[in-house]
């Protein structure tokens, strides 16, 4: 739902494996403990400059050695344009089968609101107060090496106060806040060298929610997404990354878990939440190059679009993205980077700041 959030994360996740080079079942047992604090800096267009704290505890749970280690974050940021941010993201493997991970967290913040569909207009920006808490939770059961089957639960409460407005003129499903809370399946396919910054590989996820009184949820719908990222290196650590991104939504789903363009990992060049819709289409590109040691490069495209039904995805106006960026490897032990990107769309350019790759 708000994507740059998982930028955060993934600054969490990185300082978490700073002792290991990739992903993999064999540690040293020496290293089976830590706990760490660092503070929490990036810059996105929706929050501006953000700074804040974050610490991390790393080990192994239960009495046998699990497939990776788990992980238990707490952090906290505050953005110049005044939101506050409270998180607690988790991931515990146990023993070689078992994963469970999610989010606990609360935040006070506000969204860009242009209106909905392709044809929202720039010059209608208007921004909405948010306050919620979060609750994630999935819990995955590894069929095969690189294959996870779970069950997954989100809650969200959207409290959204009422304004003389483009929202309150408009007045869609959500305009009022509400209860979010669905279960559903997810299904991921991991073959990466990496996970910081893969060569080779897929990374596969598929996700399928839904939502009612049964899940005593304000709101009945359904949805599914697709997120599927191919890596493939050339010569000389030369690599092309290629993600493709897709969603639909079936029935009342309230106007702020719309798919949208674009954020600091989908379509790079527009302005956060410059388009929404029940539906969505993507296609990104990346070349990665090394330039000197620890300092690389990349240029990146993406097209795609949003839509009312799926179909519509296809035959509205395609929007196009370009740009580059530097990465700089923060540890020589293992590729996590901090990320420079600029980018343009039609609109203007976009800049972007923040730890670990778009996709």
């Amino acid at each position: 739902m708000i994507r740059f959030f998982s930028l955060l994360l993934s600054l969490l996740y990185c300082f978490s494996f700073a002792q290991s080079s990739n992903d993999t079942t064999n540690y040293d047992a020496k290293n089976d403990f830590s706990l760490t604090g660092f503070p929490v800096v990036f810059f996105l267009p929706e929050t501006s400059l953000s700074f804040g704290a974050a610490g991390i505890m790393v080990f192994n749970a239960g009495k046998e050695k699990a497939w990776r280690k788990s992980q238990i974050s707490l952090g906290s940021a505050y953005t110049l344009k005044n939101q506050i941010l409270f998180f607690l993201p988790y991931e515990l493997y146990l023993k070689q089968k078992w994963k469970i991970h999610g989010e606990l967290g609360y935040y006070r913040y506000f969204f860009n609101y242009f209106g909905i569909g392709i044809d929202s207009k720039e010059v209608d920006l208007e921004t909405y107060d948010a306050n919620f808490p979060r609750l994630l939770a999935t819990l995955s059961y590894r069929v095969k090496p690189t294959f996870l089957v779970g069950f997954q639960y989100r809650f969200d409460y959207f409290e959204i106060p009422r304004m003389d407005s483009l929202l309150t003129l408009n007045n869609p499903i959500g305009s009022e806040g509400g209860v979010v809370s669905t279960v559903g399946i997810s299904m991921s396919y991991d073959t990466r060298d990496d996970i910081f910054y893969p060569r080779k590989g897929v990374l596969a996820n598929f996700i399928a929610e839904t939502s009612g009184d049964y899940t005593l949820a304000d709101f009945s719908y359904g949805l599914m997404q697709l997120d599927v990222t191919h890596y493939f290196t050339l010569k000389d650590k030369h690599t092309i990354a290629t993600n493709l991104y897709t969603g639909t939504t079936i029935g009342n789903s309230p106007f702020f878990t719309y798919y949208y363009f674009s954020s600091g990992k989908k379509g790079r060049g527009f302005n956060d939440r410059r388009f929404i819709d029940r539906n969505i289409g993507m296609l990104q590109m990346e070349y990665r190059f090394p330039i000197y040691k620890r300092l690389r490069g990349t240029v990146f495209s993406s097209i795609g679009s949003v839509g009312n039904t799926y179909s519509d995805v296809f035959t509205n106006r395609q929007l196009w993205s370009y740009g580059g960026g530097l990465r700089f490897q923060l540890s020589k032990k293992q590729m996590s980077h901090l990320r420079l990107d600029i980018a343009r769309g039609f609109e203007g350019l976009q800049f972007y700041m923040t730890i670990g790759e778009a996709f």
